[in-house]
């Protein structure tokens, strides 16, 4: 009787080569497949997904890009900022906007925040914006918020009632929004047809 069953031997050996070869393969693939996953997270463009203020919907941010819908986003908050200031939340609002502004617009931001906050200190009036329209103008990363301002006097009385623009640039750094070029005036947003269209009938007479 042969105690070694050399044929059954020889099955089971190579039995276990053929699954052991097919582990390796399984490893092997799961290595790649991981390693392509952690290429694509760190090479990955879009950093966040998120909701800035004033929108009912995700926009997404990137390290240095953003939809047009995150710019208009951030204009509209510094708009209402600015154009509802009161001189009791005049600092607060200077210091908010410290967090987006970079630091040389900052300091001329700042100024102008204080200087209406004083000069409504002085006619006892408060400042009331209403935006009607935002615009997003790619060629010049420039927000414009459009409206009406009104001033309202210690009475709750409409004093003055005008059609006003605020515009800024923003352009994204290492995945946050930072703003410049901060402007504020009467009428319509200077955008760049606006400008075009002026300089035509300026030609003209």
């Amino acid at each position: 009787m042969d105690l070694l069953n050399w044929d059954f031997f020889r099955k089971t050996y190579d039995k276990l080569a053929e699954n052991s070869r097919l582990y390796l393969f399984v490893i092997v693939a799961l290595v790649i497949v991981i390693l392509s996953q952690q290429w694509m997270i760190f090479t990955m463009k879009t950093k966040t997904t998120l909701v800035p203020p004033y929108l009912d919907k995700a926009v997404n941010i990137g390290y240095a890009t953003a939809s047009a819908g995150y710019y208009e986003s951030w204009g509209l908050y510094v708009a209402e900022l600015v154009g509802n200031l009161t001189p009791g939340d005049a600092t607060y609002v200077a210091n908010s906007l410290g967090k987006l502004f970079d630091a040389n617009d900052f300091a001329i931001v700042k100024g102008k925040v204080l200087a209406t906050a004083a000069a409504e200190r002085g006619d006892q009036a408060n400042f009331f914006f209403q935006a009607k329209r935002t615009i997003w103008q790619a060629a010049n990363k420039t927000v414009f918020v459009y409206g009406l301002l009104s001033q309202i006097n210690n009475l709750g009385q409409t004093v003055s009632k005008v059609h006003y623009t605020f515009s800024m640039a923003v352009h994204i750094e290492g995945g946050r929004p930072v703003l410049d070029n901060f402007n504020a005036y009467q009428g319509e947003p200077h955008t760049i047809k606006w400008l075009m269209a002026h300089e035509k009938d300026e030609g003209v007479k």
